[in-house]
C-alpha cells in the first residue's frame, strides 16, 4: 500500500481522525496543524471525506521534484530543517529527522 501524507489543524485531526492505520505529529513551527501518514485506510469513501474536511492538504509523491510545497515548509520553518529553495524530497528527508514515520 502506498502511504498518504497530509497537512492538517490539529483541531480538525483531534475530532476527525483517519479511520484506519495511521501517524501523527505537531508541527514545528505551528502547534496548530499536524502532520499525518496514513498506511491505509478502511475504505475509499472514507478517506474520501475525510480529505473533504476542511484544512486537510495532501502531498503527492509525484510532486517530491518539485520546489516544495509552501504550506508544509512553512510548518517545518527553518530551524527543523526548511530552507529555501528546497524540493519536496528534500523537505520528506528533513521533515523525517523528527518525524520517522514520514517515509514513503
Amino acid at each position: 500500500m502506498m502511504h498518504r501524507f497530509y497537512l492538517i489543524p490539529t483541531v480538525t485531526l483531534q475530532a476527525n481522525p483517519p479511520v484506519g492505520g495511521w501517524f501523527a505529529h505537531s508541527a514545528p513551527a505551528d502547534p496548530t496543524l499536524s502532520f499525518v501518514v496514513v498506511e491505509w485506510w478502511s475504505d475509499p469513501p472514507t478517506q474520501d471525506a475525510w480529505e473533504a474536511l476542511p484544512g486537510v492538504l495532501e502531498y503527492h509523491l509525484e510532486e517530491l521534484a518539485l520546489p516544495a510545497k509552501a504550506a508544509f515548509a512553512q510548518a517545518v520553518g527553518p530551524t527543523k530543517g526548511a530552507l529555501p529553495g528546497m524540493t519536496g524530497r528534500q523537505l520528506f528527508s528533513a521533515i523525517r529527522q523528527w518525524f520517522p514515520a514520514w517515509r514513503h
